[in-house]
């Protein structure tokens, strides 16, 4: 298939060449755009479902809002395509679950039997344990990537993921070992192995896309918010083994013990404003650099000649996530008011306010998590992001390259992933 740059003629005045230059570059930029109010709705049907049929509606339901996701996003005039169905996640997760059940039954009756032996032994099966939990959910994120690319199509032709899932499982474990030893500066090898191995593997059709990017660019880029957040933890402990906190903390959980709770609340004040304040901050670190990454991986990344950039401003994703902070933060404090009204006008009903509150939060992080952060930033990213040419996917054909036979079942059982 010819590209659209083809066309442009030669000659015909400047209107006409107006109009050529204007459909060369039409649909060279990402957009994204989907009705809230349905994905409201799918979500509050999804969550309505499920608890209905006890969760077994949770795989019908995802791939609903799937389809209503990705049918959002537009390269060029074409919309994305989700493919996959819930039967295939339903098969998918029942097949993990035979196979890790047994692992992890086997796993804790181990740690049990080590305890009774020796305790030191029982802390280092512990730590095994939980390395090996790590490295299952990294496993199970791979194999969650190369699902959902499997069943994504743009203009009829697939993407996949090929690569292999055991040895990204392994690297990652490697470096992120790596980084906690290092107190972090061995983060951006992490996230570079991560970003080469995907995106190196990722493919449309006959077509590979190419990441250029080296570790020592992302040092570059990740190298200030380290050392700041090395400065803000250090700061924090210094704090703690400096000043009497630790004390009134002690104090705090006997005077809980003795019915003393605003004696207990006064006195661990300052540990939770401290607290927050530390999280507040390595949250924010965290947006910052995944901004500053996420323009470096634009900038490296080719498919078949075609480069990407973005534009994507700190500002606005910093936005995006102090408006979902604060909207949070004020449905909690009404949703609080309201417990106290209710209290106040019928005192019987306090000891199943409790399961009220779990079922909203059940229900609300989501609606909140999708509507007022993920579509937002979907939104802010295809903005930023364009394409030099459409032509290398419009000329890519299909690949024969075989797809899983099945859905995400190690994501699913070990509950990775967002939707």
């Amino acid at each position: 298939m010819s590209s659209e740059s083809d066309s442009i003629p030669a000659a015909g005045g400047s209107q006409g060449m107006a109009i050529a230059m204007e459909r060369a570059g039409e649909g060279r930029t990402l957009t994204y755009d989907i009705s809230r109010g349905k994905v409201l709705v799918r979500l509050l049907k999804n969550k309505i479902f499920g608890l209905l049929t006890l969760g077994i509606y949770r795989f019908w339901g995802k791939t609903y809002l799937r389809q209503l996701l990705w049918q959002g996003l537009k390269i060029g005039t074409d919309r994305l395509e989700y493919r996959g169905t819930a039967k295939e996640l339903f098969i998918g997760f029942l097949i993990a679950l035979i196979i890790l059940l047994p692992l992890f039954l086997l796993t804790s009756f181990a740690i049990e039997l080590l305890a009774l032996l020796n305790e030191t032994v029982a802390i280092f099966s512990q730590l095994l344990n939980f390395l090996l939990l790590y490295t299952l959910w990294q496993f199970a994120r791979y194999r969650l990537w190369r699902y959902r690319l499997s069943r994504t199509a743009w203009r009829g032709i697939r993407f996949f993921l090929s690569g292999r899932a055991t040895l990204y499982a392994w690297n990652v474990l490697i470096r992120t070992i790596a980084s906690l030893v290092t107190l972090g500066w061995a983060y951006p090898w992490l996230r570079s192995y991560r970003l080469q191995y995907q995106l190196n593997n990722t493919h449309f059709g006959d077509g590979r896309f190419t990441y250029a990017g080296q570790t020592a660019g992302l040092y570059k880029l990740y190298w200030p918010a380290i050392l700041i957040t090395q400065l803000v933890v250090a700061g924090g402990l210094g704090y703690l083994a400096t000043s009497d906190v630790m004390t009134f903390s002690t104090e705090a959980i006997t005077a809980i013990g003795d019915g003393k709770a605003a004696m207990a609340a006064e006195d661990l004040g300052p540990v939770y404003l401290g607290g927050f304040i530390i999280i507040f901050a390595l949250t924010v670190f965290m947006f910052v650099t995944r901004v500053w990454e996420f323009r470096y991986m634009a900038a490296n990344t080719s498919f078949m000649g075609a480069r990407f950039s973005s534009s994507l401003r700190l500002r606005s994703v910093l936005v995006i996530f102090l408006f979902l902070f604060l909207l949070s933060l004020v449905s909690m404090i009404a949703f609080g008011v309201v417990i106290a009204l209710v209290i106040m006008w019928q005192s019987a009903l306090a000891a199943i306010l409790p399961f009220i509150f779990l079922l909203i939060a059940w229900i609300g992080i989501d609606i909140l998590k999708t509507l007022f952060f993920l579509v937002p930033l979907v939104k802010a990213i295809c903005k930023s992001t364009e394409i030099d040419t459409l032509a290398p996917f419009e000329e890519a054909a299909a690949n024969a390259e075989k797809s899983p036979s099945y859905g995400e079942g190690f994501a699913d059982a070990m509950d990775v992933g967002a939707f």
